[in-house]
């Protein structure tokens, strides 16, 4: 059986390899994929929220702050003009309750800009629904396969489960075939005996894959000791769930190599963070950062778009300034979702060229 591929790979980026040379030749270049937060609003209450309960804190997040109307469009404009492949719409909160959701999904579609969004699924119908179905994913945050424990982990209603369950079985019918249709499954004390069940609901619904990922927090290692090898061991039973059409991803076991002490570990073993060239996110405060894993800390802010458009900020000489400063090691002391990447980037960049022939 071939096993479907899922959009989870570091080696995407060797497809962009006209904007690799440029970097190597220490140049500029427009981003190629933008992660926006439209809103901090949220239609949930997750205990584990990384924006209302961080491990980190978090400069420069306000729960009521969304971005204007007029400066949405003159992002997407200006991501049109820049070339920019790709936009994923997330939270901050949840980004379908942005009043202008469906305005700026349409525009990015009519861009040619390839769209995608992590939502939680409850607004997922009518209008928003329609114009995801053209989406290339849409990934659902869910972290319980029935009602009871889904209301106490997500403060909801009891009712909201089996609404989201039917958002879900309707947008698998009417998705269309190159829509990936993911879910991603926070492990917590709560629902780590969920793992099969899970992965046996999202397949009956027609979703496409389950990303299984632990919560994260300042005992990580701690938190997770009195279940981690029976959820490693339900995932590996999960996966045999598995057919061309379903597909298990296992950051869960990933994540935890980096692990040491009951404390993840964080410290970069470069100085150079590449995958800022490629990439960048606009939060709902109309500031632009780094990466996700940097909005809303003053140590990732790019710069301000209530001051300067999108194109004008990215190009300008004093983000060119803080771009040749960087340093990973000093900078980024948190948890980096593309730490894996910039290992492979900073090994690629270093190789001798006098070689690069003896394959």
């Amino acid at each position: 059986m071939q096993i479907k591929a899922t959009p989870y790979s570091n080696l995407k980026i060797f497809h962009h390899a006209e904007l690799m040379k440029k970097i190597e030749n220490n140049e500029r270049i427009s981003p190629i994929y933008i992660r926006i937060k439209p809103t901090n609003l949220c239609n949930e209450n997750c205990y584990y929220c990384h924006y209302k309960n961080s491990y980190l804190t978090l400069d420069d997040y306000r729960p009521d702050d969304y971005i204007p109307q007029n400066i949405m469009m003159e992002i997407i404009e200006d991501m049109k003009q820049l070339g920019v492949k790709a936009v994923t719409f997330s939270g901050g909160g949840e980004p379908l309750m942005y009043p202008y959701i469906n305005e700026a999904m349409r525009n990015i579609i009519e861009a040619k800009i390839d769209l995608s969004i992590i939502t939680n699924g409850l607004k997922l119908y009518g209008e928003s629904s329609e114009i995801l179905s053209h989406a290339k994913w849409v990934r659902l945050s869910i972290d319980s396969s029935e009602k009871n424990l889904y209301s106490k982990i997500r403060g909801v209603s009891l009712d909201s489960f089996s609404k989201l369950c039917n958002n879900i079985g309707e947008f698998a019918k009417i998705k269309d075939e190159h829509c990936e249709l993911g879910v991603n499954f926070v492990v917590t004390g709560d629902n780590y005996k969920q793992i099969i069940d899970m992965a046996v609901l999202m397949k009956s619904l027609g979703v496409d894959h389950i990303k299984y990922a632990p919560l994260i927090n300042n005992e990580t290692e701690k938190y997770h000791e009195a279940f981690k090898d029976q959820v490693m061991s339900d995932i590996q039973y999960a996966k045999t769930l598995e057919t061309e059409h379903f597909h298990i991803v296992d950051l869960y076991t990933n994540d935890f190599n980096r692990v040491q002490n009951g404390n993840m570990i964080f410290d970069r073993a470069y100085k150079k963070c590449y995958i800022k060239e490629f990439i960048c996110v606009i939060a709902a405060n109309a500031k632009v950062y780094y990466c996700h894993d940097k909005a809303y800390l003053k140590n990732g802010l790019v710069g301000d778009l209530k001051n300067h458009r999108f194109k004008e900020l990215w190009f300008s000489d004093e983000v060119t300034k803080k771009f040749k400063a960087f340093d990973a090691q000093e900078i980024c002391r948190e948890h980096c979702v593309y730490d894996d990447r910039n290992i492979m980037l900073n090994q690629y960049f270093s190789i001798n060229n006098d070689h690069i022939n003896f394959l």
